[in-house]
């Protein structure tokens, strides 16, 4: 098998490509590709441990980056080979990709101010944004009080700006054609974007949160301008998380447990059986030709170990007895430490455990404790593909060759799907606004299932991603209880959300922890390097995830075989894979039988 970072360096190396291609073409397209291709290269040595790696890629990209800047030409057609654009965009990622790693915002603040040259309306409104953000994160509020002067003073030219943009977009973008004038609209943009600025101020310098009004804000400026501000969401929580950890003595402190990292489940605590099954294991690895350490059911206490790692992830086909494993691992925890839970469910397995089961989309289901329909998103989701059809029928009717054809309605889909999900994250976040008690009912002692259903697999991720982002803003402002579990079921799914990237950064130290569960062990690289891993079985292990490397040959030649209910634990400090298995019962009654089973079973294999 091949190194998964071999497999990494050949996505920098085509990456790369992408962004020089883009460049020397003018294609902005791919210019833009092409930095997200490299970031996410980059952002996943970082995630697992290779430093090194990352700051060599760093270093080419910031390269390409300034030789763009140095040799642009501002007084070129917008998006002509090294014109304003390309160079806007540079300054533009070389910031993003510095504050993405946390590593220098001086410098980053500078890339911005200087993108500000070439920046005009929505754009300008960002670059000021992330700088005001950046500012106030390095404690440097005189700063921003200039900015807010200096948007104040340009008033008339940015709301002239603003004003070109929309009307633009309401020529190309029909369908989503506002009914306020360009002007109205434009006015709406600039006072809110003033009004924000203010806030984040006056908030910093009172140590007050800002976040919730904040975003509501940033909402109704991307409503109304139709315009991509998605990273700022981002960083909106970072600096949310330095006002907040400035405020508390607690938050930066490791939480230490009074319970023991890993221990046995009630339902197998005082079986005479565990030491037979324990032993007849090791017999049954030494048999393979493995060296290999057991255990019997030890499951994980999240958060107990202050210097361990906080998360874990779940790997495995369908039906080896993922679900089965975690439910305990929930009922264990919240024995030991009385945490609280909360599961994105996708295929209603945790009713069985739930103490609320939220709805969300579907018809009305009898389990369900609360029920929200969300009608809109389903009906807006659908007049988008009757305007995409459309729009394919007047497209065929000008006489387009097939090849043609399939571009034109491919950019139509990537056009309306960046509107469409931000009025999903707009409905959903309007209903918790509205009805937040109802729509996150978490206590310590219980678990909330979250059932979504969806037709469309990306809405239903975009929702997910929506809850995920308000239960970490809760964390942050400490109203979840000390522990919280969050459990994400097709994990794969959130491969690139920031949410669940931040939550496994930044979780820990408010006491949210996260459970991701996979049936491929290709998904966040950031999850995977912060999580304690449990392997089951496999029938085939790709040498492109993010855990590639950690496989020994013992572990690559005990996966395929794995009968249900066994699995492989790694231990990071250990740095070594143990073979474990788990009684597929939540009651001592079928543990005792399922343990029984198993130990005869041995037998057999062992004769």
């Amino acid at each position: 098998m091949s190194s998964n970072f071999e497999n990494y360096a050949d996505r920098a190396f085509k990456a790369e490509e992408k962004l020089k291609n883009g460049i020397s073409t003018g294609d902005p397209v791919k210019f833009i590709e092409g930095y997200y291709a490299y970031e996410s290269v980059i952002l996943y040595y970082e995630g697992v441990g290779k430093s090194n790696e990352s700051r060599k890629l760093l270093t080419r990209l910031e390269k390409i980056l300034t030789i763009v800047i140095e040799k642009g030409n501002p007084d070129t057609h917008y998006y002509s080979k090294l014109g304003p654009f390309f160079i806007l965009y540079s300054r533009h990622f070389n910031a993003r990709i510095l504050e993405m790693l946390n590593l220098d915002l001086k410098t980053a603040v500078a890339s911005r101010v200087a993108a500000l040259d070439y920046a005009i309306g929505i754009e300008w409104i960002e670059q000021v944004i992330n700088i005001v953000i950046n500012l106030l994160i390095e404690g440097l509020v005189d700063h921003c009080l200039r900015y807010l002067k200096f948007t104040q003073d340009k008033k008339e030219d940015l709301t002239s700006e603003i004003m070109t943009q929309i009307k633009e977009i309401s020529d190309t973008k029909k369908f989503w054609k506002r009914k306020d004038s360009a002007e109205g609209t434009a006015k709406v943009v600039y006072e809110n974007f003033l009004r924000l600025i203010g806030l984040m101020i006056e908030r910093f310098n009172k140590s007050e949160s800002f976040l919730k009004e904040g975003i509501k804000i940033l909402s109704i400026i991307k409503n109304a301008s139709q315009a991509d501000l998605e990273y700022l969401d981002l960083r909106f929580m970072a600096l949310e998380s330095n006002i907040v950890a400035g405020t508390s003595d607690e938050v930066n402190e490791s939480i230490v447990s009074h319970v023991k990292s890993r221990i046995l489940p009630f339902t197998i605590m005082d079986d005479p059986n565990i030491d037979e099954l324990q032993s007849l294991l090791k017999r049954f690895v030494h048999k393979k030709g493995v060296n290999m350490d057991v255990s019997i059911a030890e499951i994980p206490i999240l958060g107990a170990n202050p210097s361990g790692t906080p998360h874990l992830a779940i790997i495995g086909q369908t039906g080896t007895g993922k679900t089965t494993l975690t439910k305990q691992i929930l009922k264990e925890n919240i024995r030991a430490q009385d945490c609280a839970v909360v599961v994105f469910d996708h295929h209603f397995e945790y009713a069985d455990i739930a103490d609320h089961i939220i709805q969300i989309g579907g018809e009305k289901q009898p389990e369900a404790s609360v029920y929200y329909g969300v009608e809109e998103i389903g009906d807006t989701f659908k007049s988008a593909q009757a305007f995409i059809q459309d729009q394919q029928k007047v497209f065929a009717s000008e006489g387009s060759d097939p090849e043609e054809l399939a571009k034109k309605i491919k950019a139509y889909e990537a056009e309306t799907r960046p509107t469409i999900n931000r009025f999903v994250i707009d409905t959903i976040e309007g209903l918790i606004s509205k009805e937040e008690e109802s729509v996150i009912p978490i206590n310590s002692g219980e678990i909330v299932v979250y059932w979504v259903i969806m037709d469309e697999p990306q809405i239903a991720t975009s929702i997910v991603s929506t809850f995920i982002k308000y239960i970490l803003q809760m964390a942050i402002h400490e109203h979840l209880p000390a522990r919280t579990l969050m459990v994400t079921e097709e994990a794969q799914r959130l491969a690139n959300d920031q949410w669940v990237k931040n939550v496994t950064s930044e979780g820990r130290k408010f006491g949210l922890f996260l459970i991701s569960i996979s049936q491929v062990p290709e998904f966040n690289p950031w999850v995977v390097a912060n999580s304690e891993l449990t392997i089951f079985k496999l029938r085939q292990i790709s040498n492109n995830g993010p855990i590639a490397e950690l496989f020994t040959e013992e572990a690559l030649k005990i996966i395929p075989k794995l009968e249900t209910g066994e699995y492989l634990n790694y231990h990071r400090d250990k740095r070594n894979w143990v073979l474990s298995y788990n009684p597929e019962a939540l009651s001592p009654f079928h543990a005792k039988k399922t343990i029984e089973q198993k130990i005869k079973q041995l037998r057999e294999i062992l004769m």
